[in-house]
């Protein structure tokens, strides 16, 4: 077998699937390296380093649908059968809606998702990091007895899909990430707490600092009990808002929508459906966030836009296929989990605009209120369809603008579409979470009303 570059195998394929007689066709093509060490009482329990690479085929048939295939090798000489499981896989595809390629855009915004700083930082100074980090966490508090998943982590990729239209464009993105979850133990009661950091200089990255934030919070959650079942206003940390979030993001994919799978359809965009003051982005493009990207997974340049503005849907989340049967423009957010996956719509960098309080002055104005950090079931406890969701938490109990104690086996319970109508308060501390392309980004917010379920 003759192993080809991308570009020499880009072009040997687009050459042969016009010969065999598809009408267009596109290649999508993804290679990265990825590093990790995780390390346990003082030794290295995991290590790995690894290179993955692979390109995915679409291309349309004489029968007019689109046919799919990859291959994880780019040799020469696997293309004729490429080529046959496309042809294959079209002639079996029931689904009678038009899937088109994109031509491209005139015009793609300008991403710097790389740094090159990363690749100053060598494989031993790495583990060296995590060792430390988990010595460091280990000499802070007698009660601290483990320092769990502790890892770092690198990863690098490039990404890049051209087709017969012309369209040729690539991305390449950088990130690294340390990880620690502190187990502390008081009286034969164990809680937990992890802490993280992402970036792409090592230089801003601070073991210990990590390690305090991990520890100091685990530490916090020691003598938690329930509370009386009743309605508390609830403030979500920037850890809970992204959860609960993140998890009802498939309501405002169009393609969903068109499914009957959530509430929100093209008929209610300019309708209220949130509190005045929210405003819901989806950005492709953000200096917010480290995980920018210029295009989606079918070459269409991302948008920066409103889904929710001043309480007023917007717009919902479109690839082609889904905007072509909207009769509008795909909004760019187009997504394949990999290069052998299908073409399904997912956010860019989605979050909510922060406003002007501090997560102090937020506390600070809260009695009797309920502060969630943590969320445990959150896909068994949910119903995206309805918005309806049940779900086991632990946070703190606050009193005349205190937090007074940990309390834990509490389950929160409301919907998602309530939620949004009765926030109160968006607070300013806006955090991106992202290990790659795209993220969820959450302040805390102060939501008036929930049911808490305790003793």
């Amino acid at each position: 077998m003759a192993k080809l570059t991308y570009e020499a195998f880009r072009d040997e394929l687009f050459a042969q699937a016009k010969a065999k007689g598809f009408s267009d066709y596109e290649l999508y093509y993804s290679a990265g390296n990825s590093f990790s060490v995780r390390v346990f009482k003082g030794e290295i329990s995991e290590y790995k380093n690894t290179f993955t690479e692979g390109a995915g085929f679409r291309g349309t048939y004489s029968i007019g649908k689109i046919g799919y295939a990859y291959t994880e090798n780019l040799d020469s000489d696997l293309i004729p059968s490429i080529l046959d499981n496309a042809i294959k896989n079209a002639s079996i595809i029931e689904d009678n809606e038009v899937e088109k390629l994109y031509p491209g855009d005139d015009k793609y915004p300008e991403v710097n998702a790389f740094g090159p700083a990363l690749d100053t930082v060598d494989t031993a100074q790495k583990i060296k990091w995590a060792l430390e980090m988990e010595k460091y966490a280990l000499s802070l508090d007698l009660r601290v007895k483990m320092a769990d998943y502790c890892t770092v982590v690198t990863g690098e990729s490039t990404t890049a899909i051209a087709n017969s239209y012309g369209l040729s464009v690539s991305h390449k993105y950088n990130i690294a990430r340390a990880f620690m979850i502190a187990r502390v133990e008081e009286n034969g009661i164990t809680k937990s707490a992890n802490e993280s950091w992402t970036g792409r200089d090592f230089a801003e990255f601070n073991y210990k600092a990590l390690a305090e934030k991990a520890v100091n919070k685990a530490l916090s959650y020691l003598g938690a009990e329930s509370i009386p079942t009743g309605q508390y206003p609830v403030l979500l940390n920037q850890d809970a808002a992204r959860d609960i979030f993140r998890v009802f993001t498939p309501i405002f994919m169009a393609e969903r929508c068109q499914k009957g799978f959530s509430l929100l359809s093209k008929s209610k965009i300019g309708e209220v459906i949130a509190a005045p003051y929210i405003t819901l982005r989806d950005d492709g493009v953000t200096n917010l966030s480290l995980g920018s990207l210029a295009f989606d997974a079918e070459g269409v340049a991302t948008q920066n836009k409103a889904v929710i503005e001043n309480g007023v849907l917007k717009t919902l989340l479109y690839n082609t296929k889904s905007a072509e049967k909207d009769g509008v423009k795909s909004t760019g957010n187009a997504h394949k989990a990999d290069f052998g996956g299908a073409i399904v719509t997912s956010t860019t960098n989605f979050y909510l605009v922060p406003g002007e309080k501090s997560y102090d002055e937020i506390v600070q104005g809260l009695n009797n209120g309920v502060i969630i950090t943590e969320m445990a079931g959150l896909h068994s406890g949910v119903n995206t369809i309805s918005g309806d969701f049940s779900i086991s938490a632990d946070g703190y109990f606050v009193e005349n603008g205190k937090i007074v104690k940990p309390v834990e086996q509490i389950t929160v319970a409301g919907n998602f579409y309530d939620l949004l109508k009765n926030i109160e308060t968006v607070g300013a501390d806006l955090r991106f979470h992202s290990l790659g392309v795209g993220g969820i980004g959450m302040p805390s917010v102060l939501v008036n009303g929930l049911s808490v379920s305790g003793l």
